[in-house]
C-alpha cells in the first residue's frame, strides 16, 4: 500500500508548518511555558572540561624532500594558527587551529548523531591530554623559524642547498620586470595620485 503523501498546503503532516522538526517541538515548548533541556557534560565524562580534539584539524601531508617543498613548509607557518608537526611514526602534517562551528557552549557537539565519521572513530584514549608516554609529536614547529633550526640541525646538507636555493630565487627576481612597479615613497600619497606608484600608468 502506497504511503498517502501530504498535500502541499497540509505542512504538519511532514514537520513544516513551524519551520521543521526542531523548530516546531522548540515553538510546541515555548507555547506550553516549559524550556528546553539544558544538556551538560558529567564531571565523569572522560571529556569533561576538554575541548581540544574539537579546535583544530591535522591534514597528512607529504615529508619534505625537494627545496620548493621546503619552502612550502615555510610559506605555510607565516600563516598565524598554523603549525607543522611530524608524529612518531614519521608522518609529516599541517595542522590548522579553528574550532569547529558545531561545538557547543557546554563544549558538546551540536551534531553528535550526524557528526563526520573520523569524529566517530577518534577516542579519548588516543587524545594527546591523556598521553601520559611522552609529547604527542615527535617534532612540532609552530614557526618558520623553528622549522629553519630544525633543518639545519637535521639536515645538513639540505639546509645548504636550500639556502643557496633562496639565494639563486632571490637574484633572480630582483631583475623580474614584474616587481618594478612599485616605488617607494616617504610620504603617503592622496588617492589621487595613488597611480604614481606604477610608472607603467593607468591601464588602457
Amino acid at each position: 500500500m502506497a504511503r498517502r503523501r501530504s498535500r502541499p498546503e497540509d505542512g504538519r503532516a511532514n514537520g513544516k508548518a513551524n519551520g521543521g522538526p526542531v523548530r516546531g517541538a522548540r515553538a510546541a515548548t515555548e507555547a506550553r511555558g516549559a524550556s528546553l533541556p539544558v544538556l551538560q557534560k558529567e564531571a565523569t565524562h572522560p571529556c569533561f572540561s576538554c575541548q581540544l580534539c574539537c579546535t583544530y584539524m591535522a591534514v597528512e601531508i607529504d615529508a619534505p624532500t625537494t627545496n620548493t617543498e621546503y619552502d612550502y613548509i615555510v610559506w605555510y607557518l607565516y600563516h598565524a594558527g598554523v603549525s607543522v608537526f611530524i608524529d612518531w611514526e614519521g608522518d609529516w602534517y599541517l595542522k590548522v587551529d579553528s574550532r569547529c562551528e558545531h561545538l557547543t557552549d557546554a563544549g558538546l557537539c551540536g551534531v553528535y548523531e550526524n557528526r563526520p565519521v573520523i569524529c566517530r572513530e577518534f577516542s579519548f584514549e588516543d587524545c594527546e591530554k591523556n598521553n601520559t608516554d611522552g609529547p604527542p609529536d615527535k617534532w612540532l614547529f609552530e614557526t618558520a623559524e623553528q622549522f629553519i633550526t630544525w633543518l639545519k640541525k637535521q639536515r645538513p646538507k639540505s639546509y645548504a642547498r636550500f639556502q643557496a636555493f633562496l639565494r639563486q630565487k632571490k637574484k633572480q627576481l630582483k631583475t623580474a620586470k614584474a616587481l618594478r612597479r612599485v616605488k617607494v615613497t616617504d610620504l603617503p600619497l592622496p588617492l589621487a595620485s595613488a597611480r604614481s606608484l606604477d610608472p607603467v600608468g593607468p591601464a588602457r
